[in-house]
């Protein structure tokens, strides 16, 4: 995916968790709970990885051939994929905070203004994101080749569909672990063994028929 757009991916991802999470039923739990660490972990073993591969192996294209990815620090690439992977818990976090709040239109904001970003970038883009080649390649328009049919059109399919399958068994744990509002387990009810009958005179014991024993 293009290395300056994987924050805003990464957030509306977070807020997709969240929601799937519905952590708004228990607004005491401490902050890193088991949601938490699962998103997390996805955001770390999935989300980084992935980002990652780009920066690493295309870093041209990852910039839109805007600049020359010999020229971009890997430090600045380090960094970018981290703060990708950590837009991933933020925006987990903002949808629980959201969720808590019963604000559930705020998911829609939070989420849909970083998409909406995301779509017109890669509108503006389309040409560049397009072709597959390098930064030399591309500003002499020679030797380009189309994305879908070029090597890294089959890594970035297969890329996505290990962030894709990543992202629903994340959602699909966080929704199957979820614990929505309990209510509390019906008093069980026991047959009177026997009943006592006081009045003025001395205590009598009656059995289950009502007979004196």
């Amino acid at each position: 995916m293009p290395l300056p757009l994987a924050p805003l991916i990464a957030f509306a991802l977070g807020i997709l968790l969240a929601w799937r999470a519905r952590t708004e039923t228990n607004p005491d739990e401490p902050l890193w709970n088991e949601h938490a660490l699962a998103v997390a972990l996805y955001a770390l073993l999935v989300f980084a990885p992935v980002t990652a591969y780009f920066a690493a192996f295309a870093t041209d294209w990852s910039f839109a051939y805007l600049v020359d990815g010999r020229h971009v620090p890997s430090a600045l690439s380090l960094t970018l994929v981290l703060v990708a992977a950590s837009a991933v818990v933020g925006g987990f976090f903002a949808g629980r905070r959201a969720l808590e709040r019963r604000a559930p239109n705020e998911l829609v904001w939070l989420a849909g203004c970083p998409l909406a970003l995301v779509l017109v970038a890669v509108a503006a883009l389309r040409d560049r994101l397009s072709v597959d080649g390098t930064y030399d390649q591309f500003a002499s328009d020679f030797g380009l080749k189309p994305l879908l049919t070029s090597r890294l059109g089959v890594a970035l399919l297969w890329m996505d569909g290990i962030l894709v399958a990543g992202t629903v068994i994340t959602a699909r744990m966080l929704a199957s672990g979820r614990q929505p509002g309990q209510t509390a387990p019906a008093p069980v009810v026991s047959a009177p063994v026997e009943q006592t009958v006081q009045d003025d005179g001395p205590k009598r014991f009656l059995g289950r028929g009502g007979a004196p024993r």
